[in-house]
């Protein structure tokens, strides 16, 4: 039977000598698949144009739904995803996301100036130099996070 591995670098050599001492046979396209508990990618899969990429943690500039539809933006593309924000906002937060508004998510390392407004609300300006808005519902958790 094939299966597939889904594991942290440093596991995947154990359990593929596992799986292959108990008689599978490992196969990147095994609709089977054995998947660390604690496993968390460090990567996107984005599609765009009928076709699938992999886009890594530190190329993602912001993500940003429209209706039920999930948009990954990097500096060159923009790419439709299948998470939803609120499963990105709870699981990367530790890899520099950070939710901004009902509908964004930052990646803090590509914030180049902060600028409050005078309704309480804060704009950033993007390396890319586009601009987002940092809603009051989510500006404690952005000061808190950032150490502003």
């Amino acid at each position: 039977m094939k299966v597939k591995i889904i594991s942290k670098k440093e596991n995947y050599d154990k359990y593929r000598k596992m799986l292959e001492k108990a008689g599978f046979t490992i196969d990147e396209d095994a609709n089977l698949v054995f998947k660390e508990e604690d496993y968390t990618p460090i990567h996107f899969v984005g599609k765009i144009n009928d076709q699938y990429s992999i886009i890594p943690f530190d190329e993602v500039v912001y993500i940003e739904s429209f209706g039920r539809d999930i948009f990954l933006y990097t500096e060159t593309n923009h790419y439709q995803i299948k998470e939803k924000l609120y499963e990105i906002e709870g699981k990367y937060e530790e890899y520099g996301f950070i939710r901004i508004n009902k509908s964004q998510i930052v990646n803090k390392s590509y914030i180049k100036k902060i600028k409050p407004l005078f309704n309480s609300k804060i704009k950033i300006i993007l390396k890319t130099n586009q601009v987002l808005e940092i809603s009051r519902t989510y500006l404690e958790h952005f000061r808190e996070s950032i150490g502003f």
